[in-house]
């Protein structure tokens, strides 16, 4: 009987030491890999708004009549996102974090065994959609977030200096960044004696390394700065970002690529009489323009709603009415004259009774 409890007391010995030795070469536990959550960061959590402009430092741009650059997309690199914290603690209880950082895996016999990261859901492109421009994608070090650009296209040349346009305004997650990179499809030049002229672009895409901050409820105005370089005197041109030149503290002297193209429209809704109100109406391209500023006979006045109207009272007595409208550097006058019955004898809306005007402000 004695010998039979030896025996087993000393089975079971061997059997704890051999779980002994397996537990010295396990896996590092959950949660030991960098990056956050790709898909927490936009459910919730606080954001801001980024006025993202475009601008061109002079350089070699002045052998071009023109250089158009189509952007179709932003990324931004999160290094610091204010809910952090919270995205670690929940990716402590998941146990695909490990696989995710690449490490080698130990086996109890001590050979490493690689560990396939599965790229392929990160750099698989995905299918267009409403979801698309909040699609964040993980690394070592941060997140990538993504915002599509509709193929919206810039002419350089005539943002050099402090000029600069506004591409989109971006809602981002709120926290510290330190890369931009801007998707080009497309890069046309155009030299001051009429030849088309090419612009290498390698990888079609323009990467640019600085910080800035993005906190909660605030919006920020940021500035990438592109040129165009000659390689020597080869007759070869280069497109880069200018980190010097690029960030949110930058001077910016806004314009707009479609100046000459942009006006904006008043007309009255009805007809006008002295004495009545009548609601003005501001449109841009048939679409309402909200807060265009409505100034009566030289008196400040207000703002027109969200659909582009604003209510004016006409002066009892009053032989004419004279109107200017305002949005951002575009401007519309509008004009009436009354007769003795003090009725305008124009129809308003859409009739000669229509004001329209340019950026310029004609």
């Amino acid at each position: 009987m004695r010998r039979a409890v030896v025996a087993v007391a000393t089975a079971l010995l061997v059997v704890t030491a051999g779980c002994a030795g397996m537990t010295g070469t396990a896996t590092p536990g959950a949660g030991s890999g960098t990056g956050g959550d790709g898909g927490s960061a936009t459910d919730g959590a606080d954001a801001g708004t980024v006025n993202f402009y475009v601008s061109d430092q002079p350089n070699d741009m002045d052998d071009f009549a023109h250089l158009n650059v189509t952007i179709t997309q932003v990324q931004f690199h999160l290094v610091d996102a204010a809910n952090e914290s919270a995205d670690e603690t929940d990716n402590e209880s998941t146990a695909t974090s490990v696989n995710e950082t690449g490490e080698n895996e130990t086996t109890a016999n001590g050979t490493a065994i690689p560990i396939e990261t599965d790229d392929e859901e990160t750099e698989e492109p995905e299918t267009e959609s409403d979801d698309e421009a909040d699609e964040m994608d993980d690394d070592e070090d941060g997140r990538w977030v993504t915002r599509d650009v509709n193929a919206t296209s810039v002419d350089l040349s005539q943002l050099r200096g402090a000029n600069a346009t506004l591409l989109e305004q971006f809602d981002l997650p709120s926290g510290e960044y330190d890369t931009v990179h801007m998707a080009v499809s497309e890069v046309e030049g155009t030299l001051k004696n009429g030849d088309d002229q090419r612009v290498k672009l390698p990888s079609n895409k323009l990467q640019l390394d600085t910080e800035f901050t993005v906190e909660n409820g605030s919006e920020v105005d940021f500035v990438y700065d592109v040129t165009v370089h000659e390689a020597g005197n080869s007759g070869k041109y280069i497109l880069k970002p200018v980190v010097s030149e690029s960030g949110t503290d930058v001077e910016i002297e806004r314009v707009d690529d479609d100046d000459d193209e942009r006006s904006i429209s008043a007309s009255f809704v009805g007809n006008v009489s002295a004495g009545e109100n009548v609601t003005v109406r501001v449109t841009e391209n048939g679409s309402a323009v909200a807060n265009a500023t409505v100034s009566v006979d030289d008196g400040a006045d207000g703002t027109t709603d969200a659909d582009g109207e604003y209510v004016v009272s006409v002066p009892a007595g009053a032989e004419e009415l004279e109107i200017e409208v305002g949005s951002n550097d575009a401007e519309a006058e509008l004009e009436a004259e009354f007769g003795s019955d003090g009725d305008d004898d124009r129809p308003g809306d859409g009739g000669p009774g229509e004001g329209a005007g340019n950026g310029q402000g004609n």
